[in-house]
């Protein structure tokens, strides 16, 4: 069957699902529509939120420990260079000779809102408070009464699946587009583009496979699937991966990897020792891992007599970071066509050359980083927090708003009242007409936004004064 091509005057869609008056916005605002959009998600609290939420180390009080809000300052800017670099090449080459200099000009703006954006979904305590979530549900779903029956045995099955495979990524779109109240019920009313180049995974729960790319984890959750298809319908990406998507990707995964080794040499977790250790372990290098290898030499031997973190620093920037950009970006614009019709099935990074050395990366963090007991004891720490809130607040929501209301404790009434208006309000419009199972799936999916709103200092503050310990 032949793909049908995606083209860039479609993806690169700046309307907004609530449409402005066009003249009113063009004799009024100077600015292009993506600089509209990251203007209104640098000055929202969502993006301010992420100073206060984890990366690796949870409730770290050092200046210099990375946050979400740095890991994203620090993924919009990788992205955007990588999309100006993406955009020159194109242009220069002829590759692509549908697209145009206007194009160009604005996938790297697209892809600097998207680094902003990427982890705003996220809950307290990095990517081990997605699965202590993941973890609850999968324990307490059928043991869960509503009425006379389980709750298991009501919800439809993506109902259920929506929270056994709950994803931060999911949760990004619901942020900005519902949970987020700036004007109206639009959220921040991004551009469709910056919206779609977000959604890494295409896919309902109901269709998540190891064996794609697109469909590794679920994409957005059911209470989403129209404002899902209205973004995607717009951009013509559909159940594709957006093109933008695939060079995002490798901007959180060069940030991460980075960042992550710089953390740890800062706390000296680990050590430039260690670091060449891995790399001399490596039986075959390839050209990448050699040249990389050598240059951590180079720069272990010219700072001998500073500290590893400022040696870990100048190697970074030196050598580490570019290898990573360039080899991935030769892989987009070898497998360009492929990504243009959405059949392109593996991450540029691990496709690229430089995959044997994200490898050598990537097992120095489990080994030194992950494994490092003061991570441990904090991640257990926020696991517990993020438990003990849903078996307060998921029980209390079940009758609430309910046609067995009459049943909700004193206790449950008083745990609703401490959630947000702003949340509530979203539960009720898009309650608003549904049947009893769909509002009973809207009350836990109203549990997890409350959640996943907080900062690492909130949920614990919280947790402590719910069990008389603050």
């Amino acid at each position: 069957m032949n793909q049908v091509k995606m083209n860039w005057d479609q993806l690169l869609d700046d309307e907004r699902r609530r449409k402005t008056n066009v003249n009113y916005a063009k004799s009024k605002d100077v600015r292009s529509a993506f600089e509209n959009d990251y203007q209104r998600i640098v000055m929202s609290a969502s993006f301010r939120r992420l100073q206060d939420k984890t990366q690796v180390f949870p409730l770290e009080k050092s200046d210099f420990i990375r946050t979400r809000l740095t890991h994203s300052i620090e993924v919009s800017t990788i992205a955007k260079s990588m999309g100006s670099m993406v955009a020159y090449h194109l242009l220069e080459t002829g590759l692509d000779p549908e697209l145009t200099k206007e194009h160009a000009e604005k996938i790297p703006e697209v892809l600097s809102c998207a680094g902003l954006l990427h982890d705003m979904g996220n809950p307290p305590f990095g990517h081990f408070g997605e699965e202590s979530i993941r973890e609850w549900f999968q324990l307490n779903m059928d043991q869960l009464a509503y009425g006379d029956h389980f709750i298991s045995d009501i919800l439809e099955p993506q109902m259920q699946q929506d929270f056994f495979n709950f994803e931060g990524n999911a949760q990004v779109l619901r942020v900005v587009s519902k949970l987020h109240y700036q004007f109206d019920d639009y959220g921040m009313n991004l551009t469709y583009a910056t919206l779609n180049s977000i959604m890494k995974y295409p896919v309902s729960s109901l269709e998540i496979s190891k064996k794609e790319i697109r469909s590794k984890k679920m994409g957005y959750f059911y209470a989403d699937q129209e404002l899902f298809e209205d973004v995607t319908n717009s951009t013509g990406a559909r159940s594709k991966r957006h093109p933008l998507t695939y060079l995002l990707e490798v901007a959180d995964d060069i940030a991460y990897l980075n960042a992550d080794l710089e953390d740890g040499m800062k706390k000296g977790i680990v050590t430039v020792a260690q670091m060449l250790e891995e790399f001399e372990a490596v039986e075959e290098p390839n050209r990448v891992t050699a040249t990389v290898h050598q240059e951590l030499i180079k720069r272990s031997e010219r700072y001998k007599d500073h500290d590893d973190s400022f040696t870990g620093q100048q190697w970074i920037a030196s050598s580490l970071r570019g290898q990573l950009i360039n080899r991935s970006l030769e892989v987009f614009y070898e497998h360009y066509f492929e990504i243009m019709e959405g059949t392109f099935n593996e991450s540029l990074i691990d496709a690229s050359e430089a995959k044997q050395l994200v490898q050598i990366l990537q097992q120095l963090s489990r080994k030194y980083l992950y494994q490092d007991k003061g991570v441990l004891e904090t991640e257990l720490a926020g696991s517990e927090i993020i438990s003990s809130l849903l078996d307060m607040f998921v029980p209390a929501a079940i009758y609430y708003d309910s046609k067995n209301s009459h049943l909700e404790t004193m206790k449950s009434k008083r745990l609703m009242a401490l959630i947000s208006d702003n949340y509530i309000g979203c539960y009720f419009k898009n309650a608003e007409g549904q049947d009893d199972t769909t509002k009973l799936y809207l009350r836990l999916l109203l549990i997890t936004d409350f959640i996943c709103g907080m900062t690492d200092s909130y949920a614990k503050d919280l947790y402590q004064k719910l069990h008389g310990l603050n």
